[in-house]
């Protein structure tokens, strides 16, 4: 059975010896998942050919999975009006979807994508979309571009995943209610926990160093670390300085570093940069709080993960993050007096340990065991089909 996997959001990264490195949403367990479903996995994404692969980054193995590497559309801009690089993305699209038996579409509303749901369309392919984000947002927060690009590519993924045979959700309800679909639906996060840890053991007292965290793509958009940033400043200008901003992910931290100096926090905030997966449970286990500021999100990784480590958490409300969080933890994206205010109450170590608890008994959902069985049954169902 051969499987083909489009995604137009992750990049793939070559160096210079040609080893092909993949975007921290699709590391080994990922390609493991998909591997069990069929015999021959290609997944076609775009080919990043001016970024050398970090040490961070995970390396495909190919025993797992062939990857097709076509041009970026997006990067630099002047590819998107490029009607050569356009023919060469849809030429490859087509030659994939001809030679596979069932296909899987992550994300809707990007050229790779909507592509490859008109080539499925034409050439009757049963496929699946695998609803992750709220595309509005993405695409807003994204970039000038993005917001011209935002109200079309919106209505194309609701009417891309109403009429879709087969769709799975991240999300309980947040992303079912935004993009429903008239095909066979299943919502089961694709993050899952496979090791628990209690930490119910936190530090007080006014000397103690609280340390929140973000771990996520470091720009001063989408993902809202800059906001953090202000309202540490904030903080400090109230005469609390107990705190420290611990970041994670990839991307330049240049315009974050120079934000912190001009804010006069620099010595608060701290960088770890891409962390492979299988440390980044290490890095949890160093933080007292997980912050998630983003303007958009579908089921938030990085959240269950800090869950699992029994870590409290505080985020913007949106996306399928009220799934998670506490109610009262939640800020509205970008105001830097609600977040510096959640931070400020999460300094209490008892309202801490409080939420310690609330988290570790949350991330319970996300047993790895009963996720994938859950999912094993949908997926097998479709390639069955």
């Amino acid at each position: 059975m051969k499987l083909l996997f489009v995604e137009g959001g992750s990049r793939v990264i070559r160096d210079k010896e040609g080893n092909i490195y993949l975007s921290s949403n699709l590391h080994r367990s990922i390609l493991e998942r998909y591997n069990r479903y069929c015999n021959d996995l290609t997944l076609l994404l775009r080919l990043d050919e001016k970024i050398e692969a970090q040490a961070q980054s995970d390396k495909l193995d190919e025993n797992l999975a062939h990857v097709v590497g076509v041009p970026d559309i997006y990067r630099p801009r002047k590819n998107f009006f490029n009607p050569s690089i356009r023919r060469k993305i849809r030429d490859a699209i087509v030659q994939e979807v001809q030679k596979a038996d069932k296909v899987i579409i992550r994300t809707v509303g990007n050229y790779y994508s909507d592509t490859a749901i008109k080539m499925c369309r034409k050439y009757h392919k049963l496929y699946m979309i695998e609803s992750v984000e709220f595309i509005f947002e993405m695409k807003w927060y994204h970039s000038l571009l993005g917001k011209l690009a935002a109200p079309i590519a919106e209505l194309k993924g609701r009417k891309a995943i109403a009429q879709a045979p087969y769709t799975i959700y991240v999300t309980k309800n947040a992303l079912q209610k935004r993009y429903p679909s008239n095909g066979h639906t299943l919502g089961c996060s694709d993050v899952y926990v496979s090791d628990f840890t209690h930490k119910y053991g936190l530090g007080g007292g006014h000397n103690y160093v609280v340390t929140f965290g973000t771990a996520a793509f470091m720009n001063t958009g989408v993902k809202g670390q800059d906001y953090v940033i202000r309202a540490l400043a904030l903080l400090k200008s109230e005469g609390i300085t107990n705190v420290e901003y611990h970041l994670a992910g990839g991307g330049s931290p240049d315009s974050l570093m120079k934000l912190a100096s001009a804010l006069n926090v620099r010595d608060q905030v701290k960088f770890f940069g891409a962390l492979p997966h299988e440390e980044i449970f290490d890095w949890y286990d160093h933080l007292d709080v997980y912050i998630q500021p983003s303007f958009q999100e579908g089921l938030c990784r990085s959240i269950v993960e800090a869950m699992s480590r029994s870590l409290p958490v505080t985020c913007s409300r949106l996306g399928g993050n009220p799934e998670l969080v506490n109610e009262a933890m939640m800020f509205k994206a970008g105001n830097v007096r609600k977040i510096a205010d959640v931070m400020k109450k999460l300094l209490d170590p008892k309202v801490r340990q409080r939420e310690s608890i609330r988290s570790f008994e949350t991330a319970q959902d996300f047993e790895k065991e009963k996720l994938d069985n859950i999912r094993d049954k949908f997926y097998m169902e479709f390639m069955n089909s």
